[in-house]
């Protein structure tokens, strides 16, 4: 089945949750410091992406006002749990950049609600994140499936993760700008440019240049053949 069959799937999963929350695969809290995210102990938590106060509080305060509101809920719900946040999970969550997640953390610890996040926990420094190790895995041949097993991801995740790491690279080949493919696939600059510089360094890699370029080449004809399809 080629239409877009490399990709989409969602977090939500099948097991019992409230209304607007998703089962997420977040690192154990008690995971030592320095220990790469992809060697580390990962457990399924369910987090609360909308509420029904978000609605009052996005309309009497704004969307910045609840942004900082889901990101102080969202840490608090792993850390209840057993677990603890990246910021680039938060960002990916809340589809939002890294930059603005750690700008919206700035802001609440000043005003003083401070959240805990996992470079806050362990005091890490920067590691293979879950985006590289999951591109990596599938450029390696491994299917959606086997990858989420492997990085201890649900599988809606990876299909996400490759959905939006093909959908850029496409955008890419195509000659449209950062901002262009930001807007073009309706996510968020600082997504895009992680993505941008995963390309370029994959593109250089011996390894990687070979399977980047035919996987490529196939989600092109799998869109050409699905537009094609539509059309008829």
């Amino acid at each position: 089945m080629c239409e877009d069959a490399l990709v989409f799937g969602r977090l939500w999963g099948n097991q019992t949750r409230a209304p607007g929350q998703i089962l997420f695969h977040a690192v154990a809290v008690d995971e030592p410091a320095g220990k790469p995210l992809c060697d580390c102990r990962m457990i399924e938590i369910r987090l609360t992406l909308r509420a029904d106060a978000d609605l009052e509080l996005r309309r009497d305060q704004g969307l910045g006002a609840l942004h900082r509101a889901l990101v102080v809920r969202l840490c608090r719900e792993a850390i209840e749990q057993g677990a603890v946040l990246t910021i680039e999970d938060i960002a990916d969550l809340l589809r939002l950049s890294v930059a603005t997640v750690k700008r919206y953390k700035q802001t609440l610890a000043a005003a003083g609600t401070p959240v805990k996040t996992r470079g806050d926990v362990a005091d890490i420094g920067p590691a293979l994140t879950h985006r590289q190790r999951i591109i990596k895995l599938f450029l390696q041949g491994y299917s959606e499936t086997e990858v989420a097993d492997r990085t201890q991801h649900t599988l809606g995740c990876v299909e996400d993760y490759i959905a939006d790491f093909l959908r850029i690279g496409l955008l890419d080949q195509d000659g449209y700008s950062p901002g262009e493919i930001a807007r073009l696939a309706r996510l968020s600059k600082g997504k895009v440019q992680s993505h941008l510089q995963l390309l370029a360094e994959l593109g250089q890699d011996s390894f990687y240049q070979g399977a980047l370029q035919r996987v490529l080449e196939i989600y092109r004809l799998c869109r050409t053949v699905k537009k094609r399809g539509n059309r008829a």
